[in-house]
């Protein structure tokens, strides 16, 4: 089975020390980034909101946010230290890091949101759940759900297939990666769900999952929204 590289932490320090923190985490740097901002603020994103940023990574949508919200209320979660202090270090000017404290930034492997210090009006989980086994996804929602505001929001990608799709075969996507056909699978990274697994893994928590779709990302990956009753 193929685990995702962002669980081997020294693979990514290496691949940081070279310069390549863009890289690991999938390229289309301003793209992505300005997509995101531009996501969130037709969602209704204003400057007072906390936004956490689950899977932060290198920061490429945190540079965009950090500008736009509030000193302070952008918060980020990656389960690599190292993508986490390049960002912060090689990505920010001081005027940025002046209004993002270090103490916002958390590395955790399980989705440990102890450190936020207010509720959270909005999550964004980009491209996290394709490199997530279900039982990952599952433990992200639950902590994001008890951090949450009532009438927040968490915004999360996902490969979804048909109900009709066999599950255990792999699915082939129209979008490419380094010039490769996009292919997920249901136990290898990347991973694919039915839109019924994101249902099941809400039973029990105050949210209520919606399908959003298209929204114009590069490779066509689709976008849910969980709403905090």
């Amino acid at each position: 089975m193929r685990v995702s590289p962002y669980f081997d932490e020294k693979q990514l320090r290496s691949t940081v020390s070279r310069g390549g923190h863009r890289e690991a985490i999938g390229g289309l740097w301003e793209e992505m980034g300005q997509l995101q901002i531009e996501f969130l603020l037709a969602q209704g994103l204003s400057p007072a909101h906390r936004l956490l940023d689950v899977g932060c990574g290198a920061l490429r949508f945190g540079v965009k946010a950090v500008d736009y919200l509030d000193a302070g209320h952008y918060y980020g979660i990656d389960i690599s230290e190292s993508l986490i202090a390049a960002g912060y270090e090689r990505e920010l000017d001081d005027a940025q890091r002046v209004r993002l404290p270090r103490r916002n930034l958390h590395a955790t492997a399980n989705f440990d949101l102890s450190f936020l210090d207010a509720g959270i009006d909005m999550a964004l989980a980009q491209s996290v759940f394709t490199h997530l086994p279900f039982n990952h996804i599952r433990r992200c929602l639950d902590a994001v759900a008890g951090r949450l505001v009532p009438g927040g929001r968490l915004y999360a990608t996902a490969w979804i297939v048909d109900d009709a799709w066999p599950v255990a075969q792999p699915h082939d996507w129209a979008g490419t990666i380094d010039g490769q056909p996009i292919r997920t699978f249901d136990i290898a990274d990347p991973y694919h769900y039915r839109l019924a697994d994101f249902a099941h893994a809400v039973e029990g928590l105050p949210l209520d999952l919606e399908w959003m779709g298209d929204w114009g990302h590069p490779r066509g990956l689709p976008m849910m929204v969980f709403h905090r009753r």
